[in-house]
């Protein structure tokens, strides 16, 4: 502490007490949100978009993917790990955030969880830079393989799609045989 000037460093410490103070309550707020928004969220998914020694994704890329999930009722969110761990224990997840390298983000969906599971791993086919950790869904966390297993899976148009073909086919193999019995017949005729 320098000598003489006691009046200046005491100036100096109140304006850092308030700046932290400030910090403290930002992170409140943030907490508060966080616990408000988790609950409600229908899948919560783990991303990392920047590791150390890896270039992430530029804020032109951070704007497109946000403005990509708004779309779809998601969300993306960046937080420090401890108000996630804080939040996750209180909804009692077995979600291991300081398990996770780097900087981590959590895109929380309201809409449909597959189409927002599948766009966002659309999104992360172009920019290698956007990982996965896992997600939480139906109050279940899946790791890395089980999310990946799920955002690639056929949309839903293309999985009714496929049960109306499967529903029909032995319908138009009955029909097929029997114009190729009714054909034979005319034949023999």
């Amino acid at each position: 502490m320098p000598r003489g000037n006691n009046h200046n460093w005491l100036l100096l410490s109140a304006e850092i007490r308030s700046f932290f103070m400030k910090l403290k309550s930002t992170k409140r707020e943030e907490l508060k949100k966080l616990k408000a928004k988790l609950p409600k969220s229908k899948i919560t998914i783990f991303t990392t978009f920047s590791r150390a020694g890896e270039k992430g994704l530029s804020v032109a890329q951070m704007s497109e993917l946000k403005r990509a999930l708004r779309a779809m009722d998601a969300e993306l969110l960046v937080t420090k790990k401890t108000l996630i761990d804080i939040a996750l224990k209180e909804l009692k997840s077995e979600a291991d955030v300081y398990g996770m390298e780097g900087s981590v983000g959590l895109v929380l969906g309201g809409g449909d969880s597959y189409a927002v599971s599948k766009k966002l791993y659309e999104f992360s086919r172009k920019n290698k830079a956007l990982q996965f950790f896992g997600a939480i869904f139906e109050n279940n966390f899946l790791g890395k393989e089980g999310f990946l297993e799920m955002a690639q899976m056929p949309s839903k148009e293309v999985l009714i799609g496929r049960l109306l073909g499967m529903l029909t086919y032995p319908m138009r193999g009955l029909a097929v045989a029997l114009s190729e019995v009714a054909k034979k017949k005319e034949a023999t005729v």
